[in-house]
């Protein structure tokens, strides 16, 4: 069944403090106040659901992402689009984080949690880039965020495919997937591209890295999976250049 109430009520309390949020969107006192019982919430409800800390990381990540890429959406309708979709997401992260909870090798929740990393790893990146330009943040800020959100995001996905004699395996990978792209939110402060862009962009160059580590643990790892996924990956790459504005969208 994909419809559970625990889940399913969390997710509309997502949805309605968003609201709440974009309602206020002008003031940023209470944006920051409604946004600090969300993210209690969401740490009460990673617990709840998860059971165990690394099924929490997704939900509670997936909600500080969800406020910072709310809060730079300026046109109510479009922040209306966002907030639906996001409560869909939100409730795909969480009720795979309920099915993991009870059984780490569901094929399904596995596919939920891949779904949802993808789009915490995006709203993070976006996000947080979208904060840097806007507001003065030092870089090495936007370079921890990238860090920390890729290590923990990292993590709690590759501990669910990896048998249990190679957790420490995965927190390495996690690490230097960390430090990659941190590395990368270095080079973006020089790229002529708003945060929508920027964040696309890096989410594709991090699902490349991801995958190859993700190959590796599977055991599935070979140089013409590596090749076509280099040359799908870079292809979408260039389209995304070819047909963005080369200006930062502040």
């Amino acid at each position: 069944m994909f419809l559970k109430l625990r889940p399913f009520f969390y997710s509309l309390l997502f949805l309605f403090f968003l609201e709440i949020i974009s309602y206020v969107h002008n003031n940023s006192n209470q944006v920051l106040f409604f946004s600090f019982l969300l993210l209690l919430f969401s740490l009460r409800e990673g617990k709840i659901i998860g059971k165990k800390w690394r099924f929490s990381v997704l939900p509670i990540l997936f909600t500080l992402s969800s406020i910072a890429l709310l809060y730079l959406i300026g046109i109510f309708y479009e922040r209306q689009i966002f907030i639906l979709l996001a409560s869909m997401m939100h409730y795909l992260a969480v009720f795979g984080a309920y099915r993991l909870g009870n059984y780490e090798k569901d094929q399904t929740a596995r596919g939920m949690n891949m779904a949802a990393t993808s789009t915490t790893i995006f709203f993070a990146y976006a996000g947080a880039y979208g904060l840097y330009l806007n507001f003065l943040v030092p870089l090495y800020v936007l370079m921890l965020v990238y860090f920390f959100i890729t290590l923990f995001v990292s993590y709690q996905y590759f501990s669910i495919i990896v048998k249990n004699d190679k957790k420490n395996t995965a927190w390495l990978y996690s690490f230097v997937l960390g430090l990659s792209m941190a590395e990368l939110a270095w080079s973006i402060n020089f790229w002529p591209f708003g945060y929508l862009t920027t964040g696309v962009i890096a989410l594709i160059l991090y699902y490349m890295l991801w995958d190859i580590v993700q190959s590796y643990f599977l055991g599935i790892l070979n140089q013409k999976r590596m090749l076509l996924g280099a040359v799908f990956f870079s292809c979408l790459i260039v389209i995304i250049l070819l047909t963005s504005k080369w200006t930062p969208a502040i």
